[in-house]
């Protein structure tokens, strides 16, 4: 049984290296197999298709983003800290998996049954944040802009969504990568307006 489960992870591995170098549609299963030692039917025997094996190779990507940011909630760091590390290792995570994260995103993007799984497990991600949010709400860390309290779960989003536009940006922003993870948190803590900008400049437009 462990011997099984170790050829498993083995072409679930060797499959993440391929795919973290070329598309979906590029890559055959040979290709896995030589990888992971093994034969070709031995990926059918553990997979029962190309599409399958996908699935586990991306459930595996994102059980490994779901460790790391459960051991940051857990962690006994200052709330802000918290946050902080999270959009900083998320983009981290995302760069160093870039090719497998963008060919996710194109496979989010339609609704086969073999990327539902995929999709239900990186909104529970999203949701894992939220005790966190909650916790910033109750000491007042995050304000609130309207007379109603903001979704505490458009907040979580926020922070991944911005960690993914920086990663994203890695691509044509190489040598910059720093300053611009350091932007974009800046922007998504303080907004990009000055402090002394008045409110009612924002909404003269509206009265015109």
């Amino acid at each position: 049984m462990i011997q099984e489960k170790d050829t498993q992870n083995k072409i679930i591995q060797a499959g993440r290296e391929i795919l973290n170098k070329k598309d979906y549609h590029e890559t055959v299963v040979e290709e896995i197999a030589q990888l992971a030692g093994v034969a070709k039917g031995t990926v059918f025997f553990y997979f029962k298709s190309k599409e399958n094996l996908f699935k586990e190779i991306m459930l595996s990507l994102v059980n490994d983003l779901e460790i790391m940011i459960d051991n940051i909630v857990n962690s006994q760091q200052e709330p802000l800290k918290k946050l902080k590390e999270i959009y900083e290792k998320f983009i981290e995570f995302q760069i160093s998996h870039m090719h497998l994260f963008l060919s996710l995103r194109k496979e989010l993007s339609h609704t086969e049954p073999k990327i539902n799984e995929v999709k239900e497990k990186l909104e529970k991600i999203s949701r894992k944040i939220l005790p966190l949010i909650d916790d910033m709400f109750q000491k007042k860390l995050i304000k609130k802009f309207n007379t109603e309290q903001i979704d505490h779960e458009i907040v979580s989003s926020m922070v991944l969504m911005y960690a993914s536009a920086v990663s994203s940006m890695v691509l044509f922003y190489k040598e910059k990568i720093e300053q611009i993870k350091e932007i974009f948190w800046n922007i998504l803590l303080h907004g990009i307006l000055n402090e002394d900008i008045s409110k009612e400049m924002l909404f003269l437009d509206k009265r015109v």
